[in-house]
């Protein structure tokens, strides 16, 4: 299926009220055509009737075309304006629906997917190109499918006095509306798909660089990041001067050809009054006719040269979002039940394209309520206990059970409710201190709010900070030290209180003296029925656990049995 037949198929849902905005738009153009249509006979009869003397004068009925054209004035406004309302809300309900499908496709591939490309290039994808994909109704699809309308009835009304006529505009129509707007978008085709590269490419950048900026002094690749910028900006605006000087040339065609079209209809048009087929006042009407045809071809150009951009934006969207998770959904998910015990068995996990294995016939368990240090060098397998656990990627030999339920059974959401991590590269949001312990337990009073920032040894800081809780802490804490940062993050899982905490490196950044204390706040709190996992280099912090697990080799052991 193409991309633009999914985009259609996504606009189902909204399918009633899309048709009933292309019905206004269709009313308000023709409106416009017969106000001009209309507008064109009565002056000119109107004329006539004033120079064929006094009982002419007399004999012509002004009411009705005069009640004619102010309905067709009325309609014009109306249903334009009816129009732009129903349209609109259109688009933006599609915009979400396709945000929401995108999304819905894109959560389970985390954070699998963040490892395949830069941050950036997901939120651009996810904003701009999603945003692109809903404009297709307005932009597109309503001013080509409401043209279409429009140009076949005016067609048929100018037929309806003089074929030839009719022929003529049909012919202008047809060059206006398919033909010059089709060579707009192929000769644009190139230069909008370097466009939207540039533009991709640009935006993931400035991500990069605004998330990085501190390092990117550091390194002394701030300029060099900014010229890289710079030259991608020029691209653009080259490529934007060509697309404008394309679309400016069609609309000059498209000018001349109306004009030409409507000099046609007027020709042909006294043709046939001087056989005695048409009257005086059909002259004028059928030229003002002929011009209000063209109205509706005019946002064609930019019409079909956004569709480009919608096709690229909708594979690029559609690409993404189809391509399967690391770890499939349990087609019949299953919730653990106390006691919430881990058993590991002959484990085997290997990151997609990776050549080693992570782990390997590994076993290990534990209890629910025990206290456990995992020990171990760099890379040997300690953090992927964590993304076997949460179901970030899948093992592919072996069993593992978690509350008496196999894991390929439970659902990754199931799972973060009975287990909270501080990983290493943990996230706290922009905001507040309080907003951030409120995402982590959205109910929790301001009593244990602090309470949890007693136990993380961080109301001190806090209570010293004129604003207290509503202290601002910056795009990612930035306005902490990562000491403090570490510790609000442990608060935030002390206020959930989950059966299972792990921490990876939670002392990280901390003197002596307030690890020590930390260490012992949360032992003390934390209910006794909580298993605490602890992953650390740190000998101190391992020697308060009750069990000392080393990692090598892709296995676990009991410290003390390491080969």
């Amino acid at each position: 299926m193409s991309a633009l037949a999914r985009i259609i198929g996504l606009m189902r849902p909204l399918r009633w009220q899309m048709a009933l905005g292309l019905a206004l738009s269709v009313a308000a153009s023709l409106a416009n055509f017969g106000l001009l249509f209309l507008s064109g006979w009565l002056l000119a009869a109107a004329a006539v009737a004033g120079l064929g003397g006094i009982a002419a004068r007399n004999a012509f009925n002004l009411f009705l075309p005069a009640v004619g054209v102010r309905f067709f004035a009325t309609m014009r406004i109306l249903a334009r304006y009816l129009e732009r309302l129903v349209t609109h809300d259109a688009t933006l309900r599609l915009i979400g629906r396709v945000r929401a499908w995108s999304f819905e496709r894109l959560a389970p591939q985390a954070p699998a997917i963040l490892a395949r490309q830069r941050s950036g290039d997901m939120l651009f994808r996810f904003v701009a190109d999603t945003d692109r994909m809903g404009q297709f109704y307005l932009e597109v699809l309503l001013p080509i499918c409401s043209a279409a309308i429009c140009c076949v009835v005016s067609v048929a009304v100018v037929g309806a006095f003089s074929r030839s006529a009719a022929l003529v505009l049909a012919v202008g129509l047809v060059a206006c509306g398919g033909v010059l707007p089709g060579v707009a978008g192929a000769l644009s085709a190139r230069a909008m798909r370097r466009i939207s590269q540039q533009h991709d490419a640009m935006h993931a950048d400035l991500t990069e660089m605004l998330q990085g900026m501190g390092e990117f002094m550091f390194l002394g690749a701030g300029q060099a990041m900014q010229a890289r910028i710079a030259e991608r900006e020029a691209d653009i605006r080259t490529e934007r001067r060509r697309v404008a000087l394309i679309e400016g040339g069609v609309r000059s065609a498209m000018t001349v050809i109306t004009m030409t079209s409507a000099l046609g209809v007027l020709a042909v048009a006294d043709m046939a009054y001087g056989m005695g087929t048409l009257s005086a006042a059909c002259l004028p009407m059928l030229a003002l006719g002929g011009l209000a045809a063209f109205d509706v071809l005019i946002p064609l150009p930019a019409a079909w040269q956004l569709l480009g951009q919608v096709h690229v934006a909708a594979g690029r969207v559609f690409a993404q979002c189809d391509t399967p998770p690391c770890v499939p959904a349990p087609a019949r998910p299953r919730s653990p039940e106390a006691p919430f015990d881990l058993s590991l068995s002959d484990i085997g996990l290997r990151y997609p394209g990776a050549d080693h294995w992570a782990l390997r016939h590994a076993d290990l368990s534990v209890g629910q309520g025990e206290h456990v240090a995992v020990v171990g060098p760099s890379g040997a397998g300690k953090s992927t206990l964590v993304n076997l656990l949460f179901r970030f990627y899948d093992y592919q030999e072996g069993t593992a059970r978690f509350g008496g339920v196999d894991l390929k059974d439970v659902d990754a959401d199931i799972m973060a409710r009975h287990i909270s991590v501080v990983a290493q590269d943990f996230h706290l949001f922009q905001g507040s201190i309080r907003r951030n312990l409120g995402i982590a337990c959205p109910s929790a009073t301001e009593e244990a709010m602090w309470h949890a920032l007693r136990v993380a040894q961080l109301h001190a800081f806090v209570q010293a900070e004129p604003d207290g809780l509503d202290t601002l802490i910056g795009e990612g804490g930035v306005r902490l030290s990562g000491g403090q940062a570490r510790r609000l993050a442990i608060a935030q899982v002390v206020l959930r209180a989950p059966p299972w905490v792990i921490l990876d490196e939670p002392t990280e950044g901390l003197d002596a003296g307030t690890e020590r204390d930390l260490m012992a706040a949360l032992m003390q709190v934390l209910p006794s029925r909580t298993t605490i996992v602890c992953i650390t280099h740190n000998p101190a912090v391992a020697a308060r656990m009750g069990r000392v697990v080393r990692v090598e080799g892709g296995r676990f052991h009991e410290a003390g049995r390491a080969p």
